[in-house]
């Protein structure tokens, strides 16, 4: 088992001033990796690895939930899991994206999507090793 001390005395986000320890069970090759990322310099401490590593896994989360809102939209709870303004700035992102659309159309840019997927097929297949 390792000790996490989530208590550093390096405070780096508003998030961490109040902090508690928590202790958490890794398995060996994760212990291991730990302390590997420590010994090379990347972090300073255990606790720094594992806050990094969460603070990404709560990055893929919020990825997680943004692309199920476009697909299938969220529950409250979901949204509430969001980050304030996360939401908003997809819709807006979303918004810029159907409107250029709707700008290339009126202007007459457009594709055949059959004619762009076959292209992108052959493109992809050329980046291939033969």
């Amino acid at each position: 088992m390792a000790n996490i001390d989530t208590a550093s005395p390096m405070c780096h986000t508003s998030r961490m001033t109040d902090r508690q320890t928590m202790n958490v069970s890794l398995p060996s090759d994760l212990e291991q990796f730990v302390r590997a990322q420590v010994a090379a310099g990347r972090y300073r401490t255990a606790s720094e690895a594992v806050r990094e590593a969460l603070r990404m896994l709560e990055a893929a989360e919020h990825k997680r939930l943004l692309e199920k809102w476009l697909y299938q939209g969220l529950t409250d709870a979901e949204e509430a899991a969001l980050p304030p303004n996360l939401l908003e700035q997809g819709k807006t992102h979303m918004k810029g994206l159907i409107d250029r659309g709707l700008e290339d159309a009126r202007a007459g840019r457009l594709e055949d999507g059959d004619v762009v997927m076959q292209r992108l097929e052959d493109e992809l297949k050329s980046r291939l090793p033969s």
